[in-house]
């Protein structure tokens, strides 16, 4: 597909994704009760990270082995009144490779707000943002495709509410916009916007039915390209198992191109002071750069562990099989990621980070899997 036809309409997508974003920041300097008598603080980051990755690109014949030090400052402003917090946060990451691919060291940057407020008998969420990321920090690993030096700049922005409509019912509702631009020709730029109302009835204490109807619209950077558009109701169960333990099953059907597909959400999180563990299973459809949505069906798993007031460790582990859905490119992908780490503050407010990574990767009709193995070490303030 030319990228020429792709950016006919990119001016108008970008005008409304912008208009959306700010209403959003400004709505949600507004929610606050009382943001200039809100207590604010200022929090300044900064990370200096080196790693060693001996399969950089997964290949299972030429392998490539990078060094890759990263510098990331960031600032976080956050507003706080009753009831309310308000968080503004802007980030950067500058980047020095030793890939043969990539011969231009790598800047990218973001700013998002991020807004929570709670009223007598509701609640409203509020987010937005702007990222500009490497494609490989994005989209290598459930495609496998790769471009030299081309960046991703993602647009989004997020509003839900909650209602209690009385002391057993109680309605959300939620949207979530985001324009993708992708520098290369490889991928195709595209909105989407999903639509969620949920209602959820509470059986006794513990236990509540769920319910979610969803509309999901994805529309490429092209008018002569019909919009896709996907309808989901997905039904089930929430129960606290325990304080601190609580489990959702839901599960339901998903209307997309004429045909039905079914889909299903399980979660479990657990919280205590020290220790931290959720665990997520879905199979759900998802906006594609490809031209289209795509199935994707995964397991995440993510702990941690407040070993004393100066170390702690965790680990994060996924497995994701994904299928594009699209008239252009049938892909098929797997991958498997495994992270344990460990943080131990050296003095105060000054960190250092071991970290494994184990990253497995099979495309399309082939058996071979790549592997890679990467060392990080990081010094965070």
């Amino acid at each position: 597909m030319s990228k020429n036809i792709l950016k006919i309409n990119k001016k108008k997508i970008f005008a409304v994704n912008k208009a959306f974003l700010i209403g959003v920041s400004t709505l949600g300097l507004l929610a606050s009760q009382n943001v200039y008598g809100a207590e604010s603080d200022i929090e300044i980051g900064l990370t200096a990270e080196g790693s060693y990755d001996d399969n950089r690109f997964l290949s299972t014949t030429n392998k490539q082995a990078v060094y890759v030090f990263r510098i990331n400052p960031s600032v976080n402003l956050i507003i706080e009144d009753e009831g309310s917090q308000s968080i503004f946060t802007v980030t950067s990451s500058y980047a020095l490779s030793s890939d043969q691919l990539i011969q231009q060291d790598r800047f990218t940057y973001g700013a998002r707000y991020v807004g929570n407020y709670q009223f007598e008998y509701n609640s409203l969420n509020l987010g937005a943002g702007y990222n500009r990321q490497s494609l490989f920090d994005t989209e290598f690993d459930d495609t496998g495709v790769f471009n030299t030096d081309a960046v991703l700049d993602r647009g989004d922005a997020s509003i839900g509410l909650q209602f209690n409509l009385n002391e057993n019912w109680n309605l959300r509702l939620a949207d979530n916009f985001q324009v993708m631009n992708y520098s290369t020709a490889v991928f195709d730029d595209f909105w989407s916007n999903n639509a969620t109302i949920g209602l959820d009835v509470d059986v006794n204490e513990k236990t509540s039915l769920v319910q979610n109807f969803s509309y999901l619209r994805y529309q490429l950077d092209n008018p002569l390209v019909q919009p896709l558009n996907s309808y989901s109701y997905l039904a089930g169960i929430s129960h606290d198992l325990s304080e601190n333990t609580s489990i959702t099953i839901t599960g339901g059907a998903s209307r997309f191109n004429g045909s039905y597909r079914w889909s299903a959400v399980a979660e479990i999180t657990h919280e205590l002071e020290n220790n931290q563990l959720s665990l997520r299973a879905a199979r759900e459809l998802m906006p594609s750069g490809l031209g289209g949505l795509r199935q994707s069906e995964s397991i995440s798993f993510d702990t941690s562990y407040n070993y004393s007031e100066s170390t702690n460790f965790g680990l994060t582990a996924s497995r994701r099989r994904t299928k594009d859905l699209n008239d252009f490119i049938q892909l098929s992908n797997e991958f498997i990621g495994l992270s344990p780490w460990v943080s131990v503050e050296v003095i105060r407010d000054l960190r250092v980070r071991l970290r494994y990574q184990l990253r497995r990767q099979r495309i399309g009709m082939t058996n071979d899997w790549g592997v890679s193995n990467t060392f990080f070490v990081s010094i965070e303030y």
